[in-house]
């Protein structure tokens, strides 16, 4: 199963600032059913937001808007639904851009050919439930909901039974009822060509590697490690001069943040962050090749859930924007923002050095990915000031976490076919 992770990213009028935020305010209200963007309508979306970024006038950027995708299948038919459910709405948004020239809601290949010219692909990111549509998670969550409803009442109901007998009673209600009837077809989660083809690329570039440095040995191996060792003498040199922020995060902002995280109708949250990439080539090359690194193992062995030990991101991707200015960040993720920052810290506090050193005002780090992130109380401070208020977010299933989704799928995969007595036992206590 393909899945699209992207953003549109579109400039705002400064005049029209305060007029957008009140929309898409509204749109955030009730994002499933609002008139202008119906997200509940959109049947391959997994989630969405939108995100008006305002940048402070001395950073020379201005306003932008960021409306994130991530969707099932390609970009062509998302874009035809989108115009299909939201023409109007779309319209109503973007009118409100530096470069949209259309005149009319009607003009389709107007408001698509702007939004092709304004899509952002990532440069890295992870997806936490591979392999499946928004519609499968919610079907095999229902089917989950309904066996344990029909095994609650076959326990209650005083019969002495197997847990092999259990599991035969609850495949014949499967079989017979019409809403799961299609599901006992569906496919793995990954082919064996989805999961070989990123090892064969990592596999590729090592050989690459390999072969480059022994066509001219020794030279080579040399003139390798000369630029190796220019390489760090210079990092070091920029590590120990580069600005850092101690102060305390901004108040206003925190606030604002705190007031739109942590809703009790949801076990997820969302992440906007706009960071400033440290100035010269050097950075600029070098966040480039750590997050072409961390795209190519997030492929390879990111599929089971968890990102560098983090069970709990759904949707997370990085984006070079402004030419490689500004690194745009987002992610849809479990749980509250202190819980994820800290899982961060304890688990990836490397990976998350090597990325937002190449930013301004991150802690002081040593050799790319040492130190850094380490700092804790530092490194949450300037992650909250740059962070930014989302002003609409939407799931498919808000309900879910990564981990349910993935019990959820192990519990229709292990339906039918042989399990032993242990087997059955250890399926039925999924429920």
């Amino acid at each position: 199963m393909t899945h699209t992770v992207m953003t549109f990213v579109a400039r705002v009028k400064r005049e029209s600032v305060a007029e957008l935020r009140t929309l898409l305010d509204e749109i955030g209200n009730d994002p499933e059913h609002n008139t202008c963007l119906p997200f509940r309508d959109l049947r391959f979306l997994h989630f969405s937001s939108l995100v008006l970024h305002d940048s402070q006038e001395s950073e020379g950027y201005g306003p932008c808007l960021v409306f994130e995708n991530n969707f099932d299948g390609r970009l062509e038919p998302f874009l035809d639904e989108l115009y299909r459910v939201a023409a109007s709405g779309l319209h109503r948004i973007y009118t409100h851009c530096e470069d949209y020239r259309i005149t009319t809601a009607t003009d389709r290949q107007g408001i698509l050919s702007y939004l092709k010219a304004h899509v952002v692909r990532p440069n890295a990111y992870h997806i936490g439930n591979t392999g499946r549509t928004a519609e499968r998670i919610l079907q095999e969550h229902n089917l989950r909901d309904a066996l344990e409803t029909v095994a609650d009442r076959l326990v209650k109901d005083g019969a002495q039974r197997s847990t092999q007998d259990l599991r035969s009673l609850l495949q014949d209600y499967v079989r017979s009822a019409p809403d799961f009837k299609n599901l006992a077809a569906v496919g793995p989660r990954q082919t064996f060509l989805e999961v070989l083809v990123p090892w064969l690329k990592l596999v590729l570039i090592a050989l690459i590697l390999v072969l480059a440095l022994l066509i001219r040995l020794p030279w080579s191996l040399l003139l390798a490690l000369i630029l190796i060792g220019t390489y760090f003498a210079v990092l070091r040199s920029k590590e120990s001069t580069d600005s850092t922020n101690t102060s305390a995060a901004d108040a206003n902002n925190v606030q604002q943040l705190l007031d739109q995280e942590d809703h009790t109708h949801s076990v997820q949250n969302h992440m906007a962050s706009i960071t400033i990439v440290k100035p010269g080539w050097l950075r600029r090359i070098t966040l480039w090749a750590v997050l072409f690194v961390v795209n190519l193992m997030a492929r390879a062995r990111a599929t089971h859930g968890e990102l560098s030990g983090i069970p709990s991101i759904h949707f997370a991707h990085w984006s070079l924007i402004d030419g490689g200015r500004r690194l745009l960040f987002l992610s849809n993720f479990d749980g509250s923002w202190e819980n994820y920052l800290d899982d961060f810290i304890d688990k990836a506090h490397a990976g998350l050095t090597a990325v937002w050193s190449n930013t301004v005002d991150f802690p002081r780090t040593r050799f790319l990915i040492l130190d850094g992130a380490t700092d804790g109380p530092r490194f949450k401070a300037v992650a909250r000031d740059s962070q930014t208020v989302t002003n609409a977010w939407y799931s498919a299933y808000r309900d879910l976490t990564v981990q349910g989704i993935d019990n959820n799928s192990s519990i229709r995969e292990q339906l039918f076919g042989r399990l032993s007595p242990e087997a059955t036992a250890a399926w039925l206590k999924r429920l």
